[in-house]
This record gives structure tokens, sequence and C-alpha cells, in this order.
């Protein structure tokens, strides 16, 4: 790499880093206990926790979907060669 080649720019790890800084902010800025309530079930404990339970549930959530589409999508076109060739 010459000095005047620059290296492109990690967009993605980038907004990742700071969503990620935003979360962190958010978390320690709101230490107070909350009642909430899942269904019917009521509950007390520190928005710190709530908010990173569910941070967590939507990471898992932005994670798990798009795989699931990406398996159902690959079995599909699987079973399509499978009729093809019959």
């Amino acid at each position: 790499m010459g000095p005047h080649e620059k290296k492109e720019t990690n967009w993605r790890a980038w907004i990742i880093g700071v969503l990620i800084a935003l979360v962190v902010v958010v978390c320690l800025q709101n230490s107070q206990t909350v009642e909430f309530e899942v269904l019917f079930a009521s509950f007390e404990a520190p928005l710190i926790i709530v908010l990173a339970v569910f941070v967590l549930i939507g990471m898992l959530i932005g994670y798990i979907g798009p795989v699931w589409r990406r398996h159902r999508r690959e079995e599909r076109r699987a079973g399509q060669e499978l009729e093809k060739k019959s």
C-alpha cells in the first residue's frame, strides 16, 4: 500500500460501535428500579437490567430472522431443483 492510498472505511463496524455505545449510555443513565408487567405477571427490577434484556432479545431477533429466512429460501430452491430433475 502506497503513501497516497486510502484504506476503505468500515461503516458497518462504526455503526455497530456507535449503537453499542448509545445502549451503554442509556442503560447507565437509567439505573432506577421500575415495575413492569409481562402478560399477567408483575416484576420489579432495575431499569438497566430491563433495557439490557430487551436489547439482547432484539439482537437475537435481528440475528435469527435473516438466518431463518435464508434457510427457508435455500430449502425452497433445493425443492425446486429436485422437481426440475424429476
